[in-house]
């Protein structure tokens, strides 16, 4: 029991003696001098005036001011005009007016308050600040500024001992090159490193939006990285899952469910990884990169292994740029290629080396091939150079007509005239008894030739300048007299929308030794080439009145475009209006 009571006696002394510390520690008072001074006593109590020079001093703390009033009582003070705190050498606190309490060393500084520490200074009107922590935070709107960077917001915390700030309400981040807008911000006033939360805006210095869940931004240099955010550039806006950008090299990367959609036009770009180039208006998506467009009630699909949109300030430069395995898909219109650039504001697309379209039965290809599009739908298209168009009919025969060049028509979808210009050839298969009986089969030679179609078949061919035509009776119809040179029958390679938005098959692309993609030689000309329409019964006798003899009247001249469209101009091939129909 004795031993109890002792245990308590201890207990109680060690407890007295912390009390004790804890009073002498609060009631540490306050040194004070001034050249003027006088006692008031009034109902309430008493205090000191003091005037002129005032200084008070605490451990070490030390503030000046024009005049104060001392209470001794509760060893606090009040001070005003050109008020200043200096805090262990390292803290000076300027302002207006100032409520000091000597026993919890804590300050309430009002009116034009500017706090200092090191290179930080930071403005407001309502600063409180506590010696012990050398915690200060201010409400009501303050303003922190460094070398660097200045940010304000609603209310504010800044901690000296740790060098970091945190910011709350309407913040916003000034610096050289952006400025951040967000509702909470953390900041480290050594790395200028700012950590936000929630939603996030960033607008570069050439007004490049971006927007954000939250992330964190280096300033120095400007490098920051965030989730779930936006890149809002001239012509785009650019999504993903994971955002960085690199202020200093002007580029900025998105990655996972990356969304690239255009601000003037319908067109959406989707992939796995996205790179904007800030000084070159350029943007790169890959990782399985898929084009849509929207085309009145349909919409083009387009894939690559690299989509690039590029922005000018010139619309006419404006494009989108495909390389490799290119596949697009369209309800009426179906194709690949090797690469492809289509010219926004002329709305022409060009499929580049061994390219080969599809439009219901009919087999187009060439050495580069172009579509202009009208109100969101195929025009015209042009084929430049070894122009092949090539169908299947009832019979399993396929017609076929080549030249160096071609100009296609088309209406409602459908091809509905073709132009060849220059070294025509043609077989056709002329078929009866509801096109399944073989009459025969008319091979022409002729320079130009037009053919007209009808329900998406061949309806009637004109051929023009000097037409040689051969027909053959069907037992003289032989295997090497049913192709032209460069003739080849593709189908098997006609995409599906779901063979569009897969990516390529692993095995479909060529890799080195250590796995990378090795970049084939562009072929100087297509390594297939063929083409046309299923004739009809109309077809039959086309070339007169007599199978063996071909004829028809000349129309007006289409002049043929010989600029081939250039991947880092303009398109090149200019639309040129025909009037035959």
């Amino acid at each position: 029991m004795r031993q109890f009571s002792f245990q308590i006696l201890i207990s109680f002394l060690f407890l007295l003696g912390i009390s004790d510390l804890a009073q002498a520690q609060r009631k540490e008072k306050l040194k004070y001098k001034a050249e003027h001074g006088m006692v008031v006593r009034d109902k309430a109590g008493s205090y000191e005036k003091l005037w002129e020079n005032v200084t008070f001093s605490q451990k070490n703390t030390i503030i000046y001011c024009d005049s104060a009033v001392m209470l001794k009582s509760s060893n606090s003070m009040e001070a005003f005009g050109h008020v200043r705190i200096v805090d262990n050498d390292t803290v000076t606190i300027t302002g207006n007016k100032l409520f000091y309490d000597g026993n919890t060393r804590k300050a309430q500084m009002r009116e034009n308050v500017v706090y200092t520490s090191g290179e930080n200074r930071l403005y407001t009107d309502f600063l409180d600040y506590e010696m012990d922590t050398r915690v200060a935070n201010y409400f009501n709107n303050g303003k922190l500024v460094d070398l660097n960077n200045t940010l304000s917001s609603r209310r504010g915390y800044f901690y000296g001992f740790e060098d970091r700030a945190t910011f709350y309400g309407k913040v916003e981040l000034l610096s050289p090159e952006y400025t951040l807008h967000s509702d909470t911000l953390r900041y480290n006033t050594i790395t200028k490193i700012a950590i936000t939360d929630g939603r996030t805006e960033i607008i570069t210095s050439d007004s490049t939006m971006l927007y954000s869940k939250g992330g964190e931004f280096k300033t120095i240099p400007e490098q920051s990285s965030f989730i779930k955010g936006q890149i809002d550039t001239r012509d785009y806006i650019l999504e993903g899952d994971e955002l960085f950008f690199d202020d200093i090299n002007k580029f900025y990367t998105a990655t996972g469910n990356v969304k690239m959609t255009a601000k003037n036009n319908d067109v959406i770009i989707t992939g796995e990884k996205g790179v904007y180039w800030r000084n070159k208006g350029l943007s790169k998506v890959f990782g399985n990169p898929v084009m849509k467009k929207m085309m009145q009630a349909d919409t083009f699909y387009l894939a690559a292994d690299t989509l690039i949109s590029i922005e000018d300030n010139v619309d006419s430069l404006k494009r989108i740029l495909a390389y490799n395995h290119v596949r697009m898909f369209r309800s009426n219109l179906q194709g690949k290629a090797d690469s492809l650039a289509y010219f926004i504001a002329d709305s022409v697309i060009t499929y580049y080396f061994d390219p080969v379209l599809w439009n219901f039965k009919n087999q187009i290809e060439s050495d580069t091939i172009s579509l202009y599009l009208k109100n969101n739908v195929v025009d015209e298209m042009y084929m430049q150079k070894d122009a092949f168009i090539v169908s299947q009919d009832t019979l399993k025969q396929f017609n076929q007509v080549k030249g160096r060049n071609m100009r296609a028509y088309f209406a409602d979808n459908a091809i509905k005239r073709v132009d060849v210009n220059g070294n025509g050839e043609s077989i056709y298969f002329v078929l009866s008894d509801g096109d399944s009986l073989l009459m025969g089969m008319n091979r022409i030679l002729c320079s130009n030739i037009t053919m007209r179609f009808k329900g998406n078949e061949l309806n009637n061919i004109s051929f023009y300048m000097k037409p040689e035509a051969t027909f053959y009776p069907p037992h003289e119809i032989t295997p090497e007299l049913t192709r032209l040179g460069g003739f080849a029958w593709r189908a098997s390679e006609r995409p599906t929308l779901q063979q569009v938005l897969s990516p390529v098959p692993p095995e479909e692309i060529a890799t080195d030794s250590l796995g990378n993609p090795i970049e084939k030689p562009s072929p100087s000309k297509p390594v297939q080439k063929s083409g046309l329409s299923a004739t009809s019964g109309a077809a039959k006798g086309a070339a007169g009145g007599s199978p063996n003899k071909a004829s028809g009247t000349l129309p007006s001249k289409t002049a043929v475009p010989t600029k081939k469209p250039n991947l880092n101009g303009t398109s090149g091939v200019k639309k040129k209006e025909n009037s035959q129909q």
